[in-house]
This record gives C-alpha cells, sequence and structure tokens, in this order.
C-alpha cells in the first residue's frame, strides 16, 4: 500500500515536472518570436500606478537598445537620460551608479534584450494569450515583485510589472 502511495505521488510530480517544462518551452518559443536583432531604438510610454493615487504617472520618450546596455532618455514630463548596463543604473553626468541597481539594471537588460538564459534562471515562464508571464523564484526578488509580462507576437510591445505592494508599470513600445 505505501509503495502504491508514493509510486502515484512520484508519478504526479513528473507529470507537473513535465507540464512546467511545456509551459517553459513555450514561454521561451514566444520570448524568441519577440526578439529583435540589436541595436534596436523604441519610442516608449509608460504609466505607473502607484497604490493610493488615483491618476497614473505617465512619461514618454526613447529607448536604445544595445547589445551592452540600454540608453533610456525620458523626454516627457521632463527631459531625462539613463543608461543602463550590467554595472548599475546611471544618470546622464553621473559617473557613480544609483545605489544597488546593479540587480535591477541586469534583470531589465535581461528582459528588453530577452535574454533567455538570465530569465530562464531568474523566472518560472509560462504563456497567457501571447504575453510571456516571468515570476521570480529568488525570495529577494519576489518579495518586491509578483509578476512581469512580456506581451506581443513579432516584437515585445508591451511590458507589465505588477508588484508585491499593488503598484503596477504599463509600458508601451513602438519601433521608431
Amino acid at each position: 500500500m505505501i509503495r502504491l502511495l508514493v509510486t502515484t505521488i512520484l508519478l504526479m510530480l513528473s507529470v507537473i515536472a513535465v507540464a512546467n517544462d511545456d509551459a517553459t518551452a513555450e514561454a521561451l518559443s514566444a520570448l524568441e518570436k519577440q526578439s529583435e536583432p540589436l541595436p534596436l531604438s523604441l519610442e516608449f510610454s509608460q504609466k505607473k500606478q502607484l497604490s493610493g493615487l488615483p491618476r497614473p504617472l505617465v512619461s514618454a520618450g526613447q529607448l536604445d537598445i544595445r547589445k551592452d546596455e540600454i540608453v533610456w532618455t525620458t523626454e516627457q514630463p521632463q527631459q531625462q537620460q539613463l543608461t543602463i548596463n550590467r554595472q548599475g543604473i546611471f544618470e546622464q553626468g553621473n559617473e557613480d551608479s544609483v545605489s544597488g541597481s546593479d540587480t535591477i539594471a541586469q534583470l531589465l537588460l535581461a528582459i528588453l534584450q530577452q535574454d533567455e538564459a538570465v530569465l530562464k534562471q531568474q523566472f518560472r515562464l509560462s504563456l497567457e494569450q501571447n504575453c510571456v508571464v516571468m515570476v521570480p523564484e529568488a525570495d529577494a526578488l519576489a518579495s518586491v515583485i509578483e509578476k512581469i509580462h512580456s506581451c506581443g507576437t513579432d516584437s515585445v510591445e508591451l511590458i507589465e510589472l505588477f508588484e508585491q505592494n499593488g503598484n503596477t508599470t504599463r509600458i508601451e513600445l513602438d519601433k521608431r
């Protein structure tokens, strides 16, 4: 009886593992379809909804995505330029990165550059319609981020970030 129970549980776990592998494979396939050759220049429109505020904070500008860095230029509501690379996030004209930004910078690079190896290592991946859903695996990241959506069919058209505190960020992307 115990042997039958153990065998049944092992069979169920292997079915779940195969289903997770299939979901990851589907998500990786969708990410591959969304990826585009670098360098890539995009326009963005961002809406950040902070819990407790009645209206979202809205900004717009340009993204220049290269192999080793992203230049994020906000044009509205005010001019600001950030350079994102593996060492961190840097404001224009400042040699020092924003404190503690190296981990966030590496994740931003992985998401915007569609780095499958990093995404597969850091997130549980699945597919919902035309969105790859990324749920953080590491506790430190999962304590801040609930999930991230990367949506689009032939390219990334929308990135949504859902934070544990109820804040959401929606970034719509268009080719220049």
